[in-house]
């Protein structure tokens, strides 16, 4: 079994060139590479969710090495690369290996990665802890390297804080008690220096970023404005969401300032399920990315090859919508909300 599926990620690493070579896959244009947009920017990130690339789906990686390519054609450094979970399709050693081969060459000072349900759900936990472990490691320095699904990783005084299941299920996640109180005593101590904080995990709380509507749907009509400040459900529909523990999730975040909670999970669109505000006066904020891999829905930009650019400046934290796969920002007649900056309280 392993010669066959070292065979098969051989062949697709061929089939990928050739498709390269033949322009088959449209490489970003660089005619708007990514550069810093705002001056008094201290932290540079970009953040992308789902690749779930296939080894045996190769259109999956067509937006990835579009994405790739864009970050490859700019100058910059980011500070952070940040990935929302669903790396793989199946959990398979040879569908990381072959994102790690598209997006290595990115210069990033940091990978940050979260494991999704596809990245564990089908095989035993461990081994798939160890398989997305040993995928996030290899970016990073060796005084980065993590041990566990759920962390603190450390960016220039800047803290990030990355959820993971602690069990194989099949599309939600399991948070234990020691997770829910390791968040806790990290973001009470995080938030003390005002800055902001990034908590990063796949799967949204039940009922935000138009869920239950979102999980599965076909596309929207309903795409513009934006969604309601959130209300933790009494009796959530626990559809698409974080799963059983997404409540004690929401009272955590809710106590603390200056929070973003980045998810993936969707493969929705820009449009106006991408931001959803938690907690109004504390400016904590839901920011749903969406799929980089597969083609979007519910959305006013579904294509796939998006995410966000982000800069983080001594009083906002600035999102800006990226078409990397075209090489190009979004304008307000694609995504009305290209840009949206917070206000740090």
């Amino acid at each position: 079994m392993a010669h066959f599926s070292d065979a098969i990620y051989q062949l697709m690493s061929i089939l990928m060139s050739v498709l390269m070579a033949l322009g088959a896959i449209t490489l970003p244009s660089t005619d708007d590479t990514l550069k810093t947009i705002d001056p008094t920017t201290v932290l540079d990130m970009v953040i992308v969710g789902d690749p779930q690339v296939s080894n045996y789906m190769p259109s999956r990686e067509e937006g990835l090495i579009g994405f790739s390519q864009d970050l490859m054609n700019s100058n910059m450094e980011l500070d952070a690369l940040i990935m929302a979970g669903d790396i793989a399709e199946n959990g398979f050693q040879e569908e990381f290996d072959r994102v790690y081969e598209d997006t290595k060459d990115i210069n990033t000072r940091n990978m940050i990665a979260c494991a999704g349900n596809h990245d564990i759900r089908l095989r035993d936990y461990e081994q798939s802890k160890a398989r997305f472990l040993g995928f996030m490691n290899a970016y990073n320095t060796e005084e980065n390297a993590q041990s566990s699904l759920y962390y603190k990783y450390m960016v220039d005084g800047y803290t990030f804080l990355v959820m993971g299941s602690e069990e194989t299920r099949f599309e939600d996640a399991f948070i234990s008690d020691a997770q829910l109180q390791w968040l806790n005593i990290e973001l009470k101590q995080a938030t003390k220096t005002g800055r902001p904080v990034f908590v990063i995990c796949h799967y949204p709380l039940a009922e935000s970023h138009g869920l239950p509507g979102t999980w599965g749907s076909a596309n929207s009509d309903d795409v513009y404005g934006s969604l309601p400040t959130y209300v933790a459900p009494s009796d959530p529909d626990l559809t698409g969401s974080i799963g059983d523990q997404t409540n004690e999730v929401y009272e955590i975040l809710n106590d603390y300032k200056n929070v973003f909670f980045i998810t993936g999970h969707l493969h929705t669109g820009f449009g106006k399920n991408t931001y959803q505000t938690i907690d109004e006066a504390n400016n904590v904020q839901g920011v749903n990315v969406p799929s980089v891999g597969i083609e979007n829905k519910d959305g006013s930009y579904n294509n796939n090859g998006t995410g966000l650019y982000v800069e983080v400046t001594p009083t906002q934290v600035i999102f800006y919508a990226r078409d990397f796969a075209q090489g190009k920002f979004l304008t307000t007649d694609e995504f009305e909300h290209t840009v949206m900056a917070y206000d740090l309280i």
